[in-house]
């Protein structure tokens, strides 16, 4: 029997105009009763774009209330159907000329997920162990990425990333036509999530930082969609941004229990007031063309490493998983720094010092030549990520960052510069710890100083050292993912020094000048830990 979903979903939605534009031309679906959520996003001008938004969702609507047929027939012909009623009101107005819509529908039935898709909105589903794209963006740079040709940033900056090769609305279809609707079905299990999104979203957030927020708030749809709108927002918000979530029973229950190293612990977020609809109810391994291009852009040029191609693209979007991750914390305060007067604060210690947990550190560009000891879960960013850098040029004893405390601390887009000849560059004394798009460089006999229990995950960065990058103690945890790591000088050391009750990960790294990268495992586990990881020829 359709019409009535077997299991109601917890779902949400929200849509918000964005930063750049007025109006809104997106339209969020939900009946969670019926197992129905979607996104129409109107094209073809302020009034076109909103009149075929209006338009397609009203006849979905209309359509999908009646029980008739598979839930395949249903989506296509309610697409189909939405097609062709927004060409005919087009057709007879000319100031909707043009007018028409992207679309993509989800119907879920007991244990079955059915997909109706035209356009570039997105379904991702969500699960404990990560998340997955399930429609494919009919666009040329979509299918790029999709090939493998572009990285997921690299396809988010594309200068001609909007534009689309199939719609709803511009010209008559029939519901059985080719080349059309995609039609995608497959299981939905108890534990997942499904999200629907307009490209507003999916052009400002990678996949890891959807997914980053949705286990963030998992058991809370309302919190979900309004941290993601909010996240874009931040990110620049240069279109509207809607997002359709929902959630199967298990959910909640399983993202919770689930210890995955796909991502990295978080604090709650507070999410700043958008206008909007709420309806109450692991990074993967780099492939081999992902290594290609790594290689060329780093070491096409030892002079030129620090800029290196790999990680324009990564850098680029993961500042945003820094500034949305540290921006929204429940409660918070920021507290703003800027050595050039006109901020409450002249130095980062300064603020740090009147800090207090879920406190923001907010700094603006410039050189702060202090020691910084950072904790007390204080999350400290740079406003701009990389015109921020620290300089230590004193006591070569001291670390030119410590990061200490009892609780979560996340650093993001700062740059540390050891000038003076530095035992440690950062010293990680904290439960868990993230460091994200970092430049650290200079004369350090260890890049990173690691205790005993705590965990680091460095994400984004780059790191140029002439000593150990960091030696992983008993109980230690380090994650390292799409970071440049390179041998400046110096005697042999290796990158990494495990011990047998460390853990170690390393995910779509560049790794040069190193005479080895890992000292304390056996030969199959150091092959193991460096698949999917670039390596310079001759180095292991």
């Amino acid at each position: 029997m359709h019409g009535v979903a077997s299991v109601t979903l917890r779902a949400a939605a929200r849509t918000h105009p964005g930063r750049v534009r007025s109006n809104n031309e997106d339209m969020p679906i939900l009946d969670a009763a019926r197992g129905v959520f979607g996104v129409v996003d109107g094209i073809g001008g302020k009034a076109g774009g909103e009149v075929a938004a209006a338009t397609a969702t009203d006849v979905i609507l209309q359509r999908l209330a009646r029980p008739v047929g598979t839930d395949a027939e249903r989506v296509r012909e309610a697409i189909a159907i939405a097609n062709n009623e927004i060409y005919r009101r087009a057709a007879g107005s000319a100031e909707f000329n043009g007018m028409g819509c992207v679309i993509t529908l989800a119907i879920v039935s007991d244990d079955r997920l059915t997909i109706g898709h035209v356009g570039d909105a997105r379904l991702y589903k969500v699960r404990p162990e990560g998340i997955r794209k399930l429609t494919r963006d009919h666009s040329p740079v979509g299918e790029r990425e999709d090939a493998g040709e572009l990285l997921e940033a690299e396809a988010m900056r594309h200068p001609h990333r909007n534009e689309v090769f199939r719609d709803v609305g511009t010209i008559y279809r029939d519901k059985d036509e080719e080349e059309f609707v995609d039609v995608i079905e497959e299981p939905i299990e108890p534990d997942a999530a499904i999200l629907v999104c307009s490209d507003g979203l999916s052009d400002m957030l990678l996949s890891t930082t959807i997914a980053h927020i949705i286990r963030q708030h998992a058991g809370a749809p309302e919190r979900v969609v309004d941290a993601l709108v909010a996240a874009a927002n931040d990110a620049g918000g240069r279109d509207n941004i809607t997002a359709v979530y929902a959630e199967m029973p298990l959910f909640a229950e399983r993202m919770g229990r689930q210890a995955a190293d796909w991502m990295t612990p978080t604090d709650p977020i507070e999410v700043a007031d958008q206008a909007g609809v709420i309806a109450s109810t692991p990074v993967a391994s780099a492939g081999p063309g992902r290594i290609r291009r790594a290689a060329r852009a780093v070491f096409s040029s030892r002079a030129t490493w620090f800029a290196g191609g790999m990680l324009a693209g990564v850098v680029g979007a993961l500042a945003l998983t820094a500034y949305v991750a540290t921006t929204q914390v429940h409660g918070s305060r920021t507290l703003v720094v800027s050595a050039e007067g006109g901020a409450p604060f002249a130095t980062i210690n300064e603020a740090v010092a009147v800090g207090r947990p879920g406190d923001l550190v907010r700094v603006e560009p410039g050189a702060y030549h202090e020691r910084v000891v950072v904790g007390d879960g204080i999350d400290l960013v740079a406003r701009i990520p990389g015109t921020v850098t620290i300089v230590h040029d004193g006591d070569s004893g001291a670390p030119a960052l410590s990061i200490v405390g009892a609780f979560n601390v996340r650093v993001a887009g700062m740059r540390i510069d050891a000038q003076a000849p530095v035992e440690t560059g950062i010293r990680v004394a904290a439960p868990a710890v993230t460091l994200e798009l970092i430049e650290l460089s200079g004369s350090m006999h260890r890049a990173i100083d690691l205790s005993p229990g705590s965990a680091l995950t460095v994400r984004g960065s780059r790191i140029a050292t002439d000593g150990t990058l960091v030696s992983i103690p008993d109980a230690g945890q380090a994650t390292f993912v799409d970071s440049v790591l390179v041998r400046a000088g110096g005697a042999g050391q290796p990158a990494f020094s495990v011990k047998p009750s460390s853990h170690l990960v390393l995910r779509g790294n560049a790794f040069a000048g190193f005479p080895d990268i890992i000292e304390g495992v056996t030969p199959a586990r150091r092959t193991e830990l460096l698949s999917g990881n670039l390596v310079a020829e001759g180095r292991r």
